[in-house]
């Protein structure tokens, strides 16, 4: 006798719905269809479904899909990376604004599923290039990581010298098109077999269901929609611009020069009311109105947003006193070079103007303890959160590779007998994944300067961690809805890192160990773009499911999008990145200054190891009580005034959906239907505050390098 799967997650049919499913009658979008979600049996009887179908059902458009690629999909790339190097998350605001665009011109479920999918893919191949990527730059080109001789851990010829622009396109279009491909083996096991809750999923389908019905007032429904987008994207335009764009013969912007004129200026600055820095002693407290913040908070909903900003009050509110009250002194490698250890007291800033001063710009004591103090041990909270969240899933793990080999050849079948492919073709695995390791290992060694033994070593493990630690990553976004995306990047760069090294000893890198860096720091960019595209598909690959789409248009139309975006994020997060580094942008980057101090410590800098190693276990600490270490350590990572007005946000979420939408919601009788409208409404708004606030930072930066700006 065969024994009988266990699941941790599947859910017991209804006998209604198992009546309907036994019969053959239960339908897409049915309400038994929603009784039964993540229940196997229901999974397989759609799977088996759409097998026949969805050849009838799905249909896919070049020009939809194009359409929506550029319109959506290409604008939210460079949105998307400002956001993140300004919050430290990247939103998903292409998947709302493209399901409105197909209900507003009526297209049926299964496209707006493959064109919103297509759009949103096309969105997060910034993910590598706004975490990894710029601490290339600002190790190349920031005063704040020169070494103890006063030179860049990377000299900034080396960037130009070794290609790593082009040389990143290509390594991350065929990393992402391998996480879209290993993805076809995952889909049968873990959205049939033993179906994943995916929580949050059930959003995704109602929107397709509601595509599915349109009326005459839904079209209008999603046309308001959109106009709220457009109104509050001009409210936010215009506040962003009077807040932050340089005017007249002085450079200030316009609420500055307000400010200044009715004596607040020491308490205001770039829309941040906040203590004077003469004050700043023992912490800074300071609240920003940004429109990117509260919308994230918004998404984020009350309890996550308060975890974030929970970080943030350990920050401020206990780390930094303790340190000033203890003279804990920090590092600044520049001061070896005037002499001395290196390390500065905290009770001596902010130092006069000199030489020395442009490289310690902190003006008050609490700014040099959150810098050279709270941050590392925020640094060790994100590391700590995030590899505790991967080893808690080494169970997990161990299944995957179970159920994969277990795999019989009836289960990977994607032909269907008189209609065609159903799935993208399994063998089209190992082509991808061979022709990836070629021409990457062709790239890194001829066309970047690299050594042979290294670009071989690294196209090898490229292929094997977009699987393997893809794999985990697929799998706890689909326990918990979060992609660990910064925990696996940690982990890739010191396999990079000691890997590289180890073959520098082989063949040596011409560069020696800067180089040894540079290259790590492409290959994690490289990965974190590849599985972020491998879990971003399980979310249009699960609604698709439900919806009747083939998931081979949903895999076409994600991979024509990578070939877009890739380019587009890349070129995007050179510019940025630049800007960063040079100070022209004041971005926070949360995660690209983590993964720079991370690399000052492998190259060996006098990083506080202590306070790292603090930040490690209290990151440790909250993922086993919470869950959420790495979100709580990004918060450590945060200036108080952005975690504030998430908080805000996320309250001011909490507040409307008991105070406004259940309360009418009952009054007026509402359906489901209707408070999805309700509720999508509140997320267009939330969708133009950020629009409009990420394309002014945008414009802001090209006027910035314009030469009569």
């Amino acid at each position: 006798m065969a024994r009988v799967r266990r699941s941790a997650y599947r859910q017991p049919p209804t006998p209604k719905g198992l009546e309907a499913i036994e019969k053959g009658t239960l339908q897409w979008f049915d309400v038994e269809m929603y009784s039964n979600l993540n229940t196997e049996v229901l999974e397989e009887y759609l799977d088996a479904k759409n097998r026949t179908a969805s050849f009838e059902r799905s249909h896919f458009s070049w020009g939809k899909l194009l359409l929506v690629i550029l319109l959506v999909g290409l604008p939210f790339t460079i949105i998307s990376q400002y956001i993140a190097l300004k919050i430290g998350l990247v939103t998903g605001g292409a998947f709302y604004v493209s399901y409105l665009v197909g209900m507003w011109r009526r297209w049926k479920p299964t496209q707006v599923n493959i064109a919103s999918g297509s759009a949103t893919a096309t969105d997060r191949t910034v993910t590598g290039f706004v975490f990894t990527f710029p601490a290339i730059y600002l190790l190349a080109e920031s005063s704040q990581y020169v070494m103890a001789d006063g030179n860049p851990l990377i000299p900034p010829h080396l960037i130009e010298s070794t290609n790593i622009v082009p040389l990143a396109i290509v390594a991350s279009f065929f990393a992402s098109l391998m996480g879209l491909m290993y993805f076809i083996i995952f889909r049968r096991l873990w959205q049939v077999e033993d179906p994943l809750p995916a929580p949050g999923f059930q959003a995704f389908v109602k929107l397709l269901d509601i595509s599915n019905n349109l009326s005459e007032g839904s079209v209008k429904h999603a046309a308001r929609s959109i106009k709220l987008v457009l109104y509050s994207f001009l409210a936010m335009f215009g506040f962003a611009f009077l807040r932050d764009f340089p005017m007249g013969s002085d450079k200030l912007p316009v609420l500055t020069r307000v400010m200044r004129g009715i004596g607040l200026g020491s308490w205001y600055s770039h829309g941040r009311i906040h203590m004077p820095y003469s004050m700043s002693t023992w912490t800074h407290i300071s609240y920003e109105f940004t429109g990117i913040g509260f919308a994230i908070g918004w998404f984020l909903k009350f309890r996550v947003a308060f975890i974030v900003a929970a970080g943030s009050f350990v920050t401020w509110f206990f780390i930094v006193p303790m340190a000033y009250f203890l003279d804990v002194p920090i590092y600044v490698p520049i001061l070896e070079k005037y002499g001395g250890s290196g390390y500065l007291s905290t009770h001596a800033l902010p130092l006069p103007p000199s030489e020395l001063s442009a490289y310690i710009p902190y003006p008050s004591p609490a700014f040099g303890a959150a810098a050279g103090i709270a941050k590392l041990i925020a640094i060790g909270a994100i590391l700590g959160g995030g590899t505790t969240a991967l080893l808690k899933m080494i169970p997990t793990f161990k299944t995957v590779l179970t159920d994969i080999t277990k795999t019989t050849e009836g289960e990977k079948r994607e032909w269907v007998p008189g209609k065609g492919w159903y799935e993208w073709p399994t063998q089209h695995i190992w082509i991808v994944a061979g022709t990836a390791f070629v021409l990457i290992f062709t790239a890194f060694w001829l066309f970047g300067g690299f050594p042979w033994l290294a670009s071989l070593a690294f196209s090898a493990l490229l292929v094997v961690l977009t699987f393997g630690l893809g794999a985990i990553a697929v799998k706890i976004s689909g326990e918990v809805g979060t992609t660990p995306v910064s925990g696996t990047s940690f982990l890739t760069l010191l396999l990079l890192f000691g890997v590289f090294t180890l073959t520098n000893a082989a063949v040596p890198f011409g560069g020696g160990k800067s180089e040894i860096i540079l290259m790590a720091l492409v290959g994690t960019t490289v990965f974190g773009s590849a599985i972020s595209l491998s879990s971003e598909i399980m979310w249009d690959f699960k609604a698709g499911l439900y919806a009747g789409t083939r998931p081979m248009h949903l895999i076409r139309g994600e991979s024509v999008a990578i070939l877009i975006g890739t380019p587009a994020a890349a070129l995007a997060a050179a510019f940025f990145a630049s800007r960063l580094a040079s100070g022209d942008l004041e971005l926070e980057a949360p995660q690209a200054h983590a993964f720079a101090v991370f690399v000052q410590i492998l190259a060996g800098g006098k990083v506080m190891f202590s306070m790292f190693f603090l930040g490690i276990f209290i990151g440790v600490a909250v993922e086993l009580l919470l869950g959420m270490g790495t979100a709580f350590g990004l918060g450590m990572y945060l200036p108080l005034q952005y975690t504030l007005m998430m908080i805000t946000g996320g309250a001011a979420r909490e507040i409307w959906e008991r105070k406004y939408l259940a309360r009418k919601a009952r009054e007026r009788n509402w359906s489901e239907r209707e408070k999805t409208f309700r509720l999508l409404d509140s997320f267009m708004i939330m969708t133009g505050l950020y629009i409009g606030e990420a394309i002014i930072g945008t414009l802001l930066a090209i006027w910035l390098v314009l030469p009569f700006s």
